[in-house]
């Protein structure tokens, strides 16, 4: 999907959270049943949000997409509207529509909307929404590779409005990897996506990734696994083809009540200081059956933008074991131990997340391109704090995460084995 200028508009106001609940700072990571402990969090809880473009979080997509048959799609910012819980009328989220009808060879009025940040790597993404009855459109929430060029990674889960009909027996969802021999997955679940609002997830590793449905894990794709930092796109669309069957004949309406995403940062990230401690990690509760709201739904780490914090509710300091029980989630690796990975090349950091404690070279790691550069030579390094190295390596910029910084203890991070996700 080809993004040719992205345009920010502020929309003003305050959000009270109703029916919602925050908890603790969880400064350590974010612990993900069955997948492992991820260092950031990016929330946003649109029943209770009427800022989008202001807070800096979202940026609004505003483009002509002139390489679609038989119809070109514009994206508009008129088209992505705020509709909070305190103030709607209708369904409450973030509304994203598909204009209708369109004349014969005019674009199709269409919406989107993008993360500023473009630094989120492996972890576990969700969105709940409620799909348009109005058939001829795809909604979709994706991942996709920050770059410019093409070809970009990606992972999708999309919805298609005219497969959701009353006299189908069961319907299809599509869960799609982008790049590589890639992969689709289409489970059927026995809901109506345009009845309700649904959370659909995807969990993130090397290798793999899973899919669920309202808590439950539909499948897993292991072909064309991104391994690159993006961004998350929401966008609800038409063009017309074989694919969306449209456009629609009038409005299409797809609201959004969250996205919730728990993942690894290519960023640098923030120094965990004592993960034993208590709400220092938080573990991410669990969906099950559709969201409602009616019912609070939790947030770990609620961006700004989402109004006042509630909190209510304590930090839960559990993690999850490679013992869980959970049926539904692949097995993985104990999130919370740490697994070495000394380097072979004495470089540390980078993709491969090789790390310097057990190297023989030396045991803390520089922020040059995620390795070092030691006495002004191009040679990748780990080095000790008392071997020559200077503040620029194992003072400040150090990746504690990848080993030891300055002459104290190692500064555990869980960004640096939170189950070898990146």
């Amino acid at each position: 999907m080809r993004i040719e200028s992205l345009i920010m508009y502020p929309v003003y106001g305050t959000a009270i959270c109703i029916n919602c609940s925050v908890l603790g700072k969880c400064e350590c990571g974010y612990a993900v049943k069955g997948q492992g402990t991820y260092t950031d969090a990016f929330e946003a809880d649109f029943f209770n949000q009427n800022d989008i473009a202001n807070d800096g979080n979202w940026d609004v997509s505003r483009y002509l997409n002139s390489d679609k048959k038989p119809h070109n799609m514009q994206y508009k910012r008129e088209n992505v509207i705020p509709n909070p819980i305190s103030k709607s009328s209708g369904d409450p989220g973030l509304q994203l529509y598909v204009r209708g009808p369109t004349a014969d060879n005019a674009p199709v009025s269409t919406a989107e909307l993008m993360t500023t940040r473009g630094d989120m790597h492996y972890g576990s993404y969700r969105v709940a929404l409620k799909y348009s009855r109005e058939a001829g459109t795809c909604g979709s929430m994706f991942w996709m590779e920050k770059k410019t060029e093409a070809p970009k990674q990606e992972i999708d889960v999309e919805l298609l409005s005219y497969q959701d009909t009353k006299s189908s027996p069961d319907n299809e969802i599509h869960f799609v990897n982008h790049g590589g021999q890639g992969g689709h997955l289409k489970p059927h679940v026995s809901f109506h996506p345009s009845d309700g609002y649904h959370e659909y997830r995807f969990d993130w590793s090397p290798g793999r990734v899973a899919f669920y449905t309202d808590g439950k894990h539909v499948g897993d794709l292991t072909g064309g696994v991104p391994s690159k930092p993006g961004n998350i796109l929401l966008n609800h669309w038409s063009d017309g083809n074989t694919w969306t069957m449209g456009p629609p004949k009038q409005d299409a309406l797809m609201t959004v009540a969250y996205v919730k995403a728990y993942f690894n940062t290519t960023a640098t990230a923030t120094e965990c200081v004592d993960p034993e401690a208590d709400g220092a990690i938080c573990q991410v509760p669990e969906q099950s059956g559709p969201v409602s709201p009616d019912k609070p739904t939790t947030f770990l780490n609620r961006n700004p933008s989402s109004g006042p914090q509630d909190t209510g509710v304590e930090p839960v300091t559990t993690t999850p074991t490679s013992n869980s029980t959970d049926s539904s989630s692949p097995p993985a690796e104990e999130p919370n131990s740490h697994v070495p990975n000394p380097s072979p090349d004495n470089t540390c950091g980078g993709e491969q997340g090789y790390d310097c404690l057990a190297n023989t070279v030396g045991e803390c790691c520089s922020s040059h391109g995620y390795w070092y550069v030691h006495d002004d030579a191009l040679t990748p390094a780990c080095l000790t704090s008392n071997s020559g190295a200077t503040a620029a390596y194992c003072g400040e910029g150090c990746q504690g995460a990848f080993g030891k910084c300055g002459s104290g203890p190692f500064r555990r991070h869980m960004r640096h084995r939170a189950n070898r996700h990146g």
